[in-house]
């Protein structure tokens, strides 16, 4: 069984609070689950499409980000945990250029390699990172 704290926003400003997987409705619980299994490299392209790839700068970056963490952190950390993996194991050469200048849509001037992508993927973990404990500080 999966237990994890999960606020659906219910329309009209007010959230439903879930403490179990079966309780939820069956149309979330399939997303959930299908972000549960999905491959790490599929979670971290969507993160960047979504956060990076119009964004003019890490600030802009930053701000979507809290703005999003302060909705809801579920998915948000799935997303943190597969960029992380990402960066910890071996990709195959080229990979995480590609996901800087493909999926981010940014150029790498400095050091157009996988390790100057790399800099720029930490960087946007540590924003992901700190706008989740950010989100998770202020519920409390």
């Amino acid at each position: 069984m999966i237990r994890t704290a999960i606020r659906h926003s219910a329309g009209m400003g007010c959230c439903v609070e879930y403490s179990e997987l079966s309780e939820l409705p069956e149309w979330l619980r399939d997303r959930i689950l299908e972000h549960l299994t999905r491959p790490a490299m599929d979670a971290v392209q969507d993160l960047l499409q979504t956060f990076v790839e119009d964004a003019v700068g890490l600030d802009e970056i930053r701000r979507e980000m809290r703005d999003a963490a302060r909705a809801e952190t579920f998915f948000l950390r799935l997303e943190r945990d597969a960029l992380e993996s990402i960066l910890a194991e071996p990709q195959q050469e080229g990979t995480l250029r590609w996901l800087v200048e493909v999926d981010c849509n940014w150029g790498i001037d400095d050091d157009p390699t996988d390790r100057g992508a790399a800099v720029v993927l930490r960087q946007i973990a540590d924003i992901l990172r700190a706008a989740i404990e950010e989100a998770g500080a202020a519920r409390r």
